[in-house]
């Protein structure tokens, strides 16, 4: 994506003399946060209007609200027609609505492509289980580096810290069961804690930093107390910051019964939960594709159709209850689109179909009638220049942004990226993906 702010940056940094270049190599990061993603990151931030993201974060909580209010405005109310309509299975539709109060929070992180006009949401997760929470450790980092740091006064860079939020929210949570700072429990899933403990150790080292004492466990060691409080290894726990999801607790009677647990010490003001599963009942991607239904779009004010056709690509609901219309589109139409479960984690399952054959593309096609599948309009990215540090040449990348959005608004980003040639689906799974932090800078003081 051109911006000023990133031009200036590429040019200071080609300099042969410059001491930019390789900036996220020598940068003193704290310790778990490098023990995680020290060995995955971009040479340099990445830059963005700071009007710009801060409006797609408000077209993001737009469409957060539209989509809550869909199972009332076109399912007559009936929350199982809608589960139905975007392919949810019964029994996480059950565990989802556990506990649910018809009223989610807004505290969510947008996947999104800039191609060059505006941004693109790719998906929208719901909830609290997000990764990229602890970045701003990143940009801090960044700006104790003496040459970067003049770069960021020069320019007027700037941050949003998505960390400190968190730990706002964990103590609004907290103040519903304690007068003093809440201990708080990250629970996982059941044998999922290991998988990723670097990442759960840097959230804990960063929430630390913002004075929230952070225990790390899975859902199923919490007891409930005789007063009805959680306790986790014989800690009292105030707040469950919750990232276990729905697919690890449904068809898991341990998992199932601590679920109960939990959902009863929140009810009973003992122990707050941030935040309920019941915002995974928006988080499908199937969801997003009910806007581009026909029957919900003629449900939609003029402004809100505006606001779907600004922020989301065109997508398609597949599965049991997509169209034939809709399949013989996808079928007709593979270099345009991507294919995608609407409830999967980690690009896990995702088919871009310009990168496959006639024959996979319908076999990929051909499983969508046994799972929660979505079509989507590929969007083309806008490509970032980054210097590499050991050539001195400048090569271009593709940004995946993660973007958070609360109740107040823009809450932070960070990006993933990949170069082109290196594949087309931008995760840590694919070894060449790098990651970095997002610095805003005012349009108006840059030309733009």
């Amino acid at each position: 994506m051109a911006n000023t702010a990133t031009e200036r940056y590429v040019e200071e940094s080609a300099r042969p003399d410059s001491e930019l270049p390789g900036l996220a190599e020598r940068a003193d990061i704290p310790q778990e946060y490098g023990k995680a993603y020290g060995n995955v990151l971009l040479a340099r931030p990445v830059f963005v209007p700071e009007n710009e993201i801060r409006a797609f974060a408000d077209d993001l909580a737009a469409v957060f609200r539209l989509l809550v209010a869909l199972p009332e405005r076109c399912f007559g109310g009936d929350l199982d027609r809608y589960a139905a309509a975007i392919g949810l299975p019964p029994e996480f539709t059950e565990v989802m609505r556990e506990g649910a109060t018809g009223d989610p929070l807004l505290y969510a992180r947008a996947d999104a492509f800039h191609d060059g006009a505006g941004f693109r949401l790719l998906e929208l997760n719901v909830g609290s289980e997000l990764g990229g929470v602890d970045t701003a450790q990143l940009n801090r980092a960044f700006l104790a580096d003496p040459a970067f740091g003049e770069f960021a006064a020069r320019n007027r860079l700037g941050h949003v810290d998505t960390m400190e939020l968190l730990a706002g929210e964990l103590r609004r949570a907290g103040a519903r069961v304690t007068d003093g700072e809440p201990v708080v429990a990250l629970l996982e899933g059941p044998g999922a804690l290991d998988e990723h403990s670097s990442v759960f150790t840097s959230i804990q080292e960063d929430l630390r930093g913002h004075g929230v004492d952070l225990l790390l466990g899975e859902v199923q060691e919490v007891v409930e107390e005789d007063d009805g409080k959680l306790s986790l290894r014989g800690r009292p726990v105030d707040v469950v910051l919750r990232y276990f999801a729905t697919y690890q607790i449904a068809g898991d009677a341990a998992a199932r019964a601590a679920l109960t647990r939990v959902n009863r010490a929140h009810a009973a003001g003992r122990t707050a939960l941030f935040t309920p599963l019941e915002g995974a009942l928006f988080t499908s991607k199937a969801a997003l594709g009910l806007l581009h239904r026909p029957a919900v779009r003629a449900a939609l004010t003029d402004d809100e159709r505006a606001l779907v056709d600004r922020v989301l690509p065109r997508t398609w609901v597949l599965g049991a209850d997509g169209s034939e219309d809709a399949l013989e589109y996808a079928r007709a139409h593979r270099a345009g689109l991507v294919l995608k479960p609407g409830m999967g984690y980690s690009a896990d399952g995702v088919v871009i179909g310009r990168d496959v054959t006639d024959a996979e593309w319908e076999a990929a096609l051909a499983a969508t009638a046994h799972r929660d599948y979505v079509a989507q309009e590929l969007v083309v990215p806008a490509l970032e220049k980054v210097v590499d540090p050991h050539t001195g040449r400048i090569g271009e990348w593709v940004a995946n942004w993660g973007i958070f959005v609360t109740g107040e608004g823009f809450g932070g980003a960070f990006c993933r990226a990949l170069k082109p040639e290196d594949g087309s689906v931008i995760t840590y799974a694919n070894p060449g993906t790098r990651g970095t932090c997002v610095f805003t800078f005012p349009e108006e003081e840059n030309g733009i």
